[in-house]
């Protein structure tokens, strides 16, 4: 009977650098898992940065469509015989 007591503590020992091996391999994945998510974090940082320059683009382009078309309405006036002796170019916009 003295042979188990000793056993059972050993084995409880055994159990116990187990779980703190297994907890250590826990710590070591968590904190991998942390630096992805913070990489992660930074390159979205990035891409919303970009979609809201896109979006500003965008919503410029519009602008640039109503510029080029008013500048665009001078060239009507012109007839063919205009053309043959000189290319007529749209109108300057001026700046307002």
């Amino acid at each position: 009977m003295s042979d188990k007591p000793p056993r059972t503590v050993q084995q409880k020992i055994e159990q116990k650098r187990a779980e703190l091996e297994y907890l250590q391999e826990i710590h070591k994945i968590t904190d991998v898992l942390t630096n992805q998510l913070d990489d992660l974090d930074s390159k979205l940082e990035v891409m919303s940065d970009g979609a809201e320059s896109a979006a500003l683009v965008l919503s410029n382009w519009q602008n640039v469509v109503k510029s080029v078309s008013l500048a665009s309405l001078g060239l009507m006036k012109y007839t063919s015989k205009d053309y043959e002796t000189q290319t007529p170019l749209p109108e300057c916009l001026g700046i307002i």
